[in-house]
């Protein structure tokens, strides 16, 4: 799901990609027993969050404009339908239910022993913690702070209600492109496609660097902020690795970008960070041609052209750009340019005159340490002693550089205000606490615009 589309506008502004930016670390807000209610005007109000308009839909919910009535600041608020998760992650453990499939590597990753069970009463699971039916793609989103990746601030539930809520920063501009099936877009100009390009190659650089694959690279999930500046988007179908071990054995994502080798059946492991790279590559075509280089309704018949029929490109294409196409769009994985070499190749530097900040600089770590103080607000929140506990044992997660004196003198301020909670819980409510999602959680897919299946 993204926001509506927007033209190609004129040249960019001076691009982000050349120049260092600072990343603080942030915290998401996860908060349960939000209430929904409705204005005067038959807006939805979600807590603070007002729902002005929608801006996109998918099969499991909407993408709304939404603004803080406190602050007036404009967030886009992806609302999910729990009762759609649901069964979508029932039908999941049931296929994981049947015989022994091989996982990364070839091993046998389970008999199916009690899955069916499992799966039956995946519902009641839910129900009682919602936020697991999105707990993959927030595990990948809380671990990011970059330029190009989209920020998420808070998760919303409200138990008498079939929604959940995400609430991102707002990216005004729209998609970088809308891509129609019976439409050719505008393309982008030479300089034009160069600067997004840039941008995309800094963002997708620092999810691979963090251990995490997109699966679904393409032009409707790359929005452009106010000030330009290029968003990654839509981690419904990301997934987390191992370093050293980018293997993958599923297929997902949009059909029209997925790389030769997901297109074929039983195709076993396949390095994902080589299939992203190819999505990469039919997003700057994209960019450049206005389509991708197949286009079908027909599914069998896409998957066909895509690992077998030649490419063909636009005449008037600049020689640089050109070859760094055929190395992006090269059907062996084993041969198709690797991030490192996109980062230096001359048309992306423009002969060496525009380089890209340095892979250190881009790849930093952000999540380095948590306050003594961030813990202490998210303390406030919380209605015990045991969940001052659960909260601080979180905090501690992100944070191996605390150390245990500080973990200490922590605890020892969470009893006191312990001591005087009686006297202020008039002003919690109990069903509403803030807290950090575990970091490192297996991730679902989500998402309603995409494909997986095994294949």
């Amino acid at each position: 799901m993204s926001s509506p589309s927007s033209s190609p506008s004129g040249s960019p502004s001076v691009s982000s990609s050349s120049r260092k930016s600072s990343r603080p670390t942030s915290i998401v807000v996860e908060t349960l027993g939000a209430k929904t209610s409705e204005t005067k005007d038959g807006l939805r109000k979600i807590n603070n969050y007002l729902l002005k308009k929608e801006i996109g839909r998918g099969a499991f919910g909407t993408v709304h404009y939404g603004i803080d009535i406190n602050t007036n600041a404009e967030y886009a608020i992806k609302e999910f339908s729990k009762s759609r998760l649901r069964r979508k992650e029932q039908s999941a453990m049931l296929r994981r239910a049947g015989p022994r499939s091989r996982g990364r590597g070839g091993r046998i990753v389970g008999l199916g022993v009690g899955r069916a069970a499992a799966a039956a009463t995946s519902n009641e699971s839910a129900i009682s913690n919602p936020l697991d039916l999105v707990r993959g793609e927030l595990a990948i989103l809380k671990k990011l702070n970059h330029p190009h990746v989209v920020k998420l601030y808070e998760v919303l539930d409200d138990p008498n209600d079939d929604s959940l809520y995400m609430v991102f920063e707002m990216a005004k501009k729209g998609v970088l492109m809308n891509i129609e099936t019976d439409t050719v877009a505008k393309p982008y100009s030479n300089d034009q496609a160069r600067r997004y390009f840039r941008e995309m190659v800094l963002g997708i650089e620092y999810l691979h660097n963090n251990e995490i694959l997109h699966r679904d690279i393409k032009p409707d999930n790359l929005l452009l902020s106010a000030d330009d500046v290029l968003k990654i988007v839509d981690f419904g179908v990301s997934e987390m690795f191992h370093k050293g071990d980018d293997r993958l054995s599923k297929s997902a994502g949009s059909p029209a970008f997925m790389a030769p080798e997901l297109c074929t059946a039983n195709h076993g492991d396949v390095s994902g960070m080589a299939a992203d790279i190819w999505s990469m590559g039919v997003s700057l075509y994209c960019l450049l041609h206005g389509k991708p280089p197949f286009l079908t309704t027909n599914l069998v018949e896409l998957m066909e052209k895509i690992r077998k029929e030649p490419i063909e490109y636009a005449e008037d294409l600049d020689p640089d750009l050109l070859d760094l196409l055929h190395k992006l769009l090269e059907r062996d994985p084993e041969k198709r340019i690797v991030m490192q070499d996109i980062r230096s190749h001359p048309w992306v530097t423009e002969h060496g005159q525009n380089p890209l900040i340095s892979e250190e600089e881009n790849c930093q770590l952000v999540v380095t340490e948590v306050t003594e103080d961030e813990i202490k607000n998210a303390i406030s929140s919380v209605a015990s002693i045991f969940t001052v506990m659960k909260a601080v044992s979180k905090f501690k997660r992100h944070s191996r550089s605390l150390s245990q004196q500080s973990l200490s003198k922590m605890m020892d301020e969470a009893k006191k205000q312990e001591t005087n909670a009686s006297s202020k819980r008039n002003t919690l409510s109990p069903n509403n606490s803030t807290g950090s999602l575990d970091k490192h959680t297996e991730a679902l897919s989500i998402s309603s615009t995409h494909t997986e299946e095994e294949v």
